[in-house]
């Protein structure tokens, strides 16, 4: 008769129950790290001048982070709600309402005028061909190498 006597089994079980947990503990802390990184790729270089130049900084100022989840998974994302951002991460081609507004004319024809002042302007509609200038896209695409490096760090810390 043969017998045998597993030591410790009881501590490899444990340790084997609590992995899943701890995987999803450590790659959650990942994301959100990742995603605070991703955010300041986006407003330190695409929209600091690399695609970009930074205007009034209202584009810079409304990009966001959000990481969300549950037992089983984590997303993170970061983003905008400005409606003229859409524009220049796909770029537009196409007709385009402007309202009627006031403008100073300080400039006619290329000459100055005597006289500047304000001056209602109806409402009209202008084409626009706006070129794509990807600044989300282009920074998750530059990040993606050291994402899947640090996810897969992450998973493997935990085991």
């Amino acid at each position: 008769m043969i017998a045998a006597q597993i030591v410790g089994d009881r501590a490899v079980i444990a340790h084997l129950e609590g992995t899943p947990a701890k995987v999803m503990n450590n790659v959650r802390s990942e994301v959100q790290r990742l995603v605070l990184a991703l955010l300041n790729r986006v407003k330190g270089e695409k929209l600091s001048g690399q695609v970009l130049r930074n205007q009034t900084g209202t584009l810079r100022r409304s990009i966001n982070q959000r990481v969300t989840g549950d037992a089983s998974t984590s997303t993170g994302s970061v983003g905008t709600n400005l409606s003229y951002a859409a524009a220049h991460e796909f770029g537009f081609k196409g007709p385009v309402s402007v309202k009627a507004h006031l403008r100073m004319v300080k400039v006619a024809w290329g000459k100055p005028v005597k006289n500047p002042g304000m001056h209602q302007w109806g409402a009209f509609t202008r084409q626009m061909n706006l070129p794509e200038r990807s600044f989300l896209r282009s920074a998750l695409k530059d990040m993606t190498p050291e994402i899947q490096a640090r996810l897969t760090a992450a998973v493997r810390s935990a085991l």
